[in-house]
């Protein structure tokens, strides 16, 4: 089986990008519009969690594209910190395959140690502050 493809930005980093030029995916989409404020149908708490999420979250990460993943790992997280916990026992309010399902999210959006170094954020142009004067 051959090696999964590694993304433009990833081969442009790792200065592997003129190699092999034909592999180029020159369609690639390029999110415009960020991930927004957190969905109406969403409670105070969960807002607040979402807020937070986004919050930590590194810039030119996530896009509207993002959102329902957004929204499940939202949920998952807030069921995390606010579910029931059972009396004496320090077991999560989620269930193992939920528990799974949220690093795996995590990780997608490099929110783990060995998976941030998978992440490869747009770099911002530097502005002159003193460009407008």
């Amino acid at each position: 089986m051959g090696m999964h493809k590694k993304p433009q930005a990833l081969r442009e980093l790792h200065g592997t990008a003129n190699r092999n030029k034909y592999r180029d995916n020159q369609n690639a989409p390029v999110p415009t519009r960020g991930i927004g404020p957190a969905p109406d149908h969403f409670s105070e708490e969960q807002s607040k969690t979402w807020d937070y999420l986004v919050s930590i979250m590194f810039a030119g990460v996530l896009a509207e594209s993002d959102r329902p993943t957004m929204e499940l790992l939202t949920v998952l997280f807030w069921r995390f910190r606010n579910g029931s916990y059972e009396q004496d026992a320090v077991i999560p309010a989620l269930a193992v395959g939920e528990m799974t399902l949220m690093h795996q999210i995590m990780g997608k959006y490099g929110m783990t140690p060995s998976d941030r170094q998978k992440i490869v954020v747009p770099k911002q142009e530097k502005r002159n502050p003193f460009e407008a004067l």
